[in-house]
């Protein structure tokens, strides 16, 4: 991937159409104003952030972080993402003499997980015949995992469950792209779609979408897009061959 930044992009503009270096911050606002855009949906620049966990499971989100895609946690050079857990709740608890925040104390040690003194192993007994074989009727049986994350915007952290106390977890995420400047790497395919962008800002219509303006922008980011996808004909090939299953007949 070739990258270029926007002060190329912009000079290149006033070349192209024949205008003085006085126009070059109108274009560099309206170019950074595109970076923003594309970085929503078609130029999308994911970061990863190595994040160490606090006492309580807590993580700072990274400074640019506006949307996550996963977080994981490492296991060898395989990283294995876990859910979201909408229940977690936002609120912390205080020390009341130190003040400062102090996980959740579920008391589990102290529970009693008995069944009228057998453990909750002695259904798996009863289930067996003689011969060691199931037999069934047990019932209500789910999967799946407590363990996941939430992200609160709000306080601008990640709230891990329980077991990820003074851990790392890797989070995998969209930058914002909002600390666009002269100097901010952006991809050569990107050129054409930033140029369209200024050409629509400063026509008289900046605000209609419908104009032809605004219809060459997003033509161009449309093609944008086309040239940022990296499957190939090997890719598409590949994909239908692995859902392709043969069954064995006698």
């Amino acid at each position: 991937m070739l990258l270029s930044n926007l002060d190329i992009f912009c000079r290149r503009w006033l070349l192209e159409r024949s205008l003085p270096i006085h126009y070059y911050c109108e274009a560099l606002f309206h170019s950074a104003t595109c970076i923003q855009i594309l970085t929503q949906d078609t130029l999308q620049i994911i970061n990863a952030a190595n994040l160490p966990t606090d006492a309580t499971g807590s993580a700072e989100l990274p400074d640019d972080f506006d949307e996550d895609l996963s977080v994981c946690i490492p296991v060898g050079q395989t990283l294995v993402a876990l859910p979201k857990q909408d229940w977690i709740t936002p609120l912390r608890l205080h020390d009341t003499t130190s003040g400062e925040f102090v996980p959740y104390n579920t008391l589990a040690e102290d529970e009693d997980d008995t069944f009228f003194g057998f453990t909750g192993s002695w259904n798996y007994y009863y289930n067996v015949d003689s011969y060691g074989s199931f037999t069934g009727r047990q019932f209500g049986a789910t999967g799946g995992t407590l363990a996941g994350y939430k992200i609160l915007k709000s306080q601008r952290r990640i709230q891990m469950t329980e077991g990820f106390v003074d851990s790392n977890i890797v989070l995998l995420y969209v930058s914002d792209g909002q600390r666009a400047d002269s100097a901010s790497q952006v991809d050569t395919k990107a050129g054409q779609t930033v140029k369209a962008f200024i050409d629509w800002q400063r026509s008289p219509n900046a605000t209609n979408e419908q104009s032809p303006e605004g219809r060459t922008f997003y033509n161009q980011k449309r093609r944008l897009r086309t040239l940022l996808n990296p499957l190939t004909k090997a890719d598409f090939i590949n994909i239908l061959r692995s859902s392709y299953t043969a069954t064995i007949k006698f």
